[in-house]
C-alpha cells in the first residue's frame, strides 16, 4: 500500500528560482514575468490569495535583479497608524518625544536593494499617497527634518487580489493602476496548481528532516499523497507545508517511517465515500484509502465506508485476482 519514497524524486525547481516549484502554466508564466520584471527599477506589483508564495517571488526577482543590497520586506498593511511613517521613513534626533536618537526607517535601510511592501491593500489611503509619491519621485524625509533623501531601493507592492478589483472596491488608490505602468504578476492559487502539490510536499517533507528530528518519516505513502493532492487549500502553499510539519511530527511520534492520511490534519482529508456504482477503480482507491486511515483494520475500514466486510474483502480479490469481482 506504499508508493516510493518522495525524496527519491528529484526536487524538481525553476530555473533561477531555488525556492519556486512551477509545473502548472500558471506559475511557468508568473515566472516569465519574473524573469522579464527583474533588472527594471520600476516597482513590480504582485497580487494573490495569502500563502500563494508571493514573498518568496519578490526574493526571487531581488535575486535575478543584480541588485547590490539586501532584500527587506514589511507588512504595511498591519503597520500601527501612528508607528507608520517612522517605521518607513525614520526620524531625526528630537522630532518628536522620545526621540533622543535618530532613526533610518526602512527605506534606508534597504539601501540600493529591494523592498517588499506587503499588503498593500491594507494600508491607509494617506499612508498609500505617501509610498506612491516615494516611488515616484525616488525622494522622502526623515521624520522632523527638511533635508530630502534619495529612495534608492526598487519597490515590489503585494496586494491580495487583481488591483484593478481593489480599486473598484476602493481599497487601493488609483495611482496604483495608472502610475507605475503595469508590471504586475499573479501568483495563482493552489487549487489551480495541483501538479506541484507532489513536488511541493516532498520539498516540506525535505525541509522536515533538515530543520526538526531528522529520526522522522522519510516519504508519504501513496494514498497519503493522494489525500494531499486534493486538499482544498485555502491557506495555499503556507498550508501545504503546514500540513506535512504536522504529518511528520505525527509519524515520527507513531514510529512509522512513512507518512500516512492518519497523519493529516481532518481539513485536508475529504469524507470517504464508496462509490457503489463506480468504476472498480474508484472502489478501490476508496477502500485502500479507508484501510490506511485505520491502520489496515477491514471492520474498521468497512465501518468508515458504511459498507459489510464482504465488500471490503471482494474489492481486494478483485485487485489481487484483477478479475471483475467489484
Amino acid at each position: 500500500m506504499h508508493g516510493p519514497l518522495l525524496r527519491e524524486v528529484p526536487a524538481v525547481r525553476a530555473p533561477a528560482h531555488d525556492d519556486l516549484v512551477a509545473l502548472s502554466p500558471a506559475m511557468v508564466d508568473a515566472l516569465y514575468l519574473a524573469d522579464a520584471f527583474a533588472p527594471a527599477d520600476r516597482p513590480v506589483v504582485l497580487y494573490g490569495e495569502t500563502g500563494t508564495g508571493k514573498s518568496r517571488l519578490a526574493k526571487s526577482i531581488h535575486n535575478l535583479s543584480g541588485r547590490t543590497g539586501g532584500f527587506h520586506a514589511v507588512s504595511v498593511g498591519t503597520l500601527a497608524p501612528s508607528l507608520a511613517e517612522d517605521e518607513l521613513f525614520g526620524h531625526e534626533r528630537g522630532a518628536f518625544t522620545d526621540a533622543r536618537t535618530a532613526r533610518v526607517g526602512l527605506l534606508g535601510e534597504s539601501g540600493a536593494g529591494t523592498l517588499l511592501l506587503d499588503d498593500m491593500q491594507g494600508a491607509p489611503p494617506w499612508l498609500q499617497r505617501k509610498l506612491f509619491d516615494v516611488m515616484d519621485r525616488r525622494i522622502y524625509r526623515l521624520l522632523g527634518s527638511d533635508r530630502m533623501l534619495a529612495a534608492a531601493c526598487r519597490f515590489i507592492i503585494s496586494v491580495s487580489e487583481n488591483p484593478n478589483t481593489l480599486v473598484e472596491q476602493g481599497v487601493l488608490i488609483k495611482d496604483l493602476r495608472y502610475r507605475f505602468g503595469r508590471m504586475w504578476i499573479r501568483m495563482a492559487p493552489l487549487r489551480e496548481r495541483r501538479e506541484e502539490i507532489p513536488l511541493l510536499a516532498a520539498r516540506a517533507l525535505e525541509r522536515c528532516r533538515k530543520e526538526l528530528p531528522s529520526d522522522g518519516p522519510s516519504g508519504l505513502s501513496d494514498v497519503a499523497l493522494a489525500v494531499l493532492c486534493q486538499g482544498e487549500y485555502l491557506g495555499n502553499v503556507r498550508e501545504l507545508e503546514g500540513a506535512v510539519d504536522q504529518a511528520y511530527m505525527l509519524a515520527r511520534k507513531a514510529g512509522r517511517d512513512m507518512i500516512v492520511p492518519a497523519d493529516l490534519p481532518p481539513e485536508i482529508s475529504p469524507p470517504l465515500v464508496y462509490p457503489r456504482r463506480g468504476a472498480p477503480s474508484e472502489k478501490l482507491r476508496a477502500v485502500r484509502l479507508a484501510l490506511e486511515r485505520t491502520s489496515g483494520k477491514a471492520a474498521a475500514a468497512a465501518r468508515l465506508l458504511m459498507v459489510s466486510r464482504t465488500t471490503i474483502g471482494a474489492v481486494l480479490a478483485f485487485e489481487r485476482s484483477g478479475k471483475r469481482t467489484a
